[in-house]
């Protein structure tokens, strides 16, 4: 009797404490269809920030372009901000190259610009101060090129503790021209310019991956004419480049992630084999050990092999707790064709992709793959994410939507990993479309802010009002 009492008195107090939770609806708002990578930015008890960029070269509609929308704590639309990317003639063509918060008063935003006219590509760093509302624009570097088919490619990584930014220029090469780097490598609290170094290799040795280690490190993940397939590294600082290998491990891996715990630095990464028979290029994902040159375990990861249509694995967010390698990911799949916008009048289909397959994975301080635990949600449309993880206190929390015939978004706080309906948050039941990407709570105010679209046109955040987390 004492047992059912006390759950009717936990029931009660539950439903009360969830009944307070109320719902603020801020300004819709339209946005362009074309535009990409929204991202809320630059948050604080005051205001908050979303940034997006249209990047389009099409002739006489090419629109290049930041945008930044600026809310309050209503979420009520306050004030628009745009700034066109550097333009220098009808013959350059641009690239966003990525965005990044520098601390919580401003935006750096990279772009690249090549003109086959002038035979240069030039690297901006576009910072956008939120106390002035105003864009400053620098070059931050400059290179030239023979023609545009042999222009190369620009990286742009972050470091996982956010104290580096790199960017990576990569000049064409082949089997006749050796590869050359230039490294730039921008202080994450700062902005000011760390280094800048050339990095060559020696011919028929080619580059798959580029990451930043949090201690500032270009990591290239390489192949030799000697290792075939099979990868190697190369990890360069301001002064030196230091060889490593994945030593009898026969493997090549995807895009790997660089983290740190206290001294120690790691790689972890997806792979298979690079020889012989594989089940999957995300066949298995290791970590190894960037200060000794090991690798610590290689686990097989059984949930992404019954994938269909599996393009590529994301890293979603990570953490280390209670001495655990926590790994969030989720999974782009082709689900299905669209027309190439390309010939927007012809008939012809480009692969459409959507988001989904989220897991968890666990692992100790060992590198061993201890548990997954995989999440059973609805897929989204492409340039979206299934889930977005937000770790408050210690405590896991998803924005999601999870399949099943009633089941609708909500925020949902993990049990030993694990969504628990038991620990829903809050329902989010209305028209249109949650964005589970978006989820930033405000521990002082009790405010999470959350966001939804309505269309393709139009969109609207909202507050979750006395919410403790």
């Amino acid at each position: 009797m004492r047992t059912k009492i006390l759950a009717l008195l936990f029931l009660l107090v539950s439903h009360s404490g969830f009944s307070q939770i109320n719902k603020e609806y801020g300004t819709k708002f339209d946005y362009d269809s074309r535009e990409i990578d929204f991202k809320v930015v630059l948050v604080d008890n005051y205001n908050h920030y979303m940034s997006s960029i249209i990047n389009v070269d099409a002739g006489m509609q090419s629109s290049n372009k930041i945008i930044i929308r600026k809310f309050d704590q209503k979420n009520q639309l306050v004030e628009t901000f745009t700034e066109e990317f550097p333009y220098k003639d009808t013959f350059t063509l641009h690239n966003y190259v990525g965005s990044y918060e520098l601390g919580k008063e401003k935006l750096i935003v990279l772009t690249d610009c090549y003109s086959n006219k002038t035979k240069k590509k030039e690297i901006h760093q576009i910072t956008f101060d939120k106390k002035t509302g105003l864009f400053d624009k620098k070059v931050i570097a400059e290179y030239t090129f023979e023609s545009l088919s042999k222009s190369g490619t620009t990286y742009a990584m972050v470091s996982q503790n956010k104290n580096y930014f790199g960017i990576v220029y990569s000049k064409f090469a082949n089997k006749k021209i050796a590869e050359e780097h230039q490294c730039t490598i921008i202080d994450g609290r700062t902005g000011d310019l760390l280094w800048q170094k050339d990095v060559s290799f020696p011919l028929l040795s080619f580059t798959d991956n580029v990451v930043l280690s949090d201690s500032g490190k270009v990591i290239f993940v390489r192949t030799t004419k000697e290792t075939g397939s099979q990868n190697v590294l190369a990890i360069a600082d301001g002064n030196t480049v230091e060889n490593k290998d994945f030593g009898k491990e026969d493997v090549k891996i995807k895009k790997p992630l660089s983290f740190s715990v206290g001294p120690n630095e790691y790689l972890i990464a997806f792979n298979n084999y690079a020889h012989g028979i594989n089940r999957g290029e995300f066949d298995k994902v290791l970590v190894y050990d960037l200060n000794a040159g090991t690798i610590l375990k290689n686990n097989p990861v059984e949930s992404l092999r019954n994938i269909k249509d599996l393009k590529k694995v994301n890293f979603n967010t990570l953490s280390i707790q209670n001495d655990e390698i926590n790994l969030f990911v989720d999974c782009d799949f082709q689900s299905g064709t669209k027309p190439d916008p390309t010939f927007p009048n012809s008939t012809f289909k480009i692969p459409e992709y959507s988001n989904g397959f989220p897991s968890l994975l666990l692992f100790n301080m060992s590198g061993e793959l201890t548990r997954t635990v995989d999440y059973n949600v609805r897929p989204t449309r492409e340039g979206y994410k299934s889930i977005g993880v937000q770790n408050i206190k210690g405590n896991y929390f998803l924005n999601t939507h999870l399949s099943g015939q009633y089941e609708v978004p909500g925020i949902y706080r993990l049990n030993n990993g694990s969504i628990d309906n038991n620990l829903k948050i809050k329902s989010l039941d209305d028209d249109g479309t949650i964005i589970t990407g978006f989820a930033n709570y405000l521990p002082e105010a009790k405010r999470l802010i959350l966001a939804k679209t309505e269309g393709n046109k139009q969109m609207v955040f909202i507050n979750l009002l006395n919410i403790q987390l």
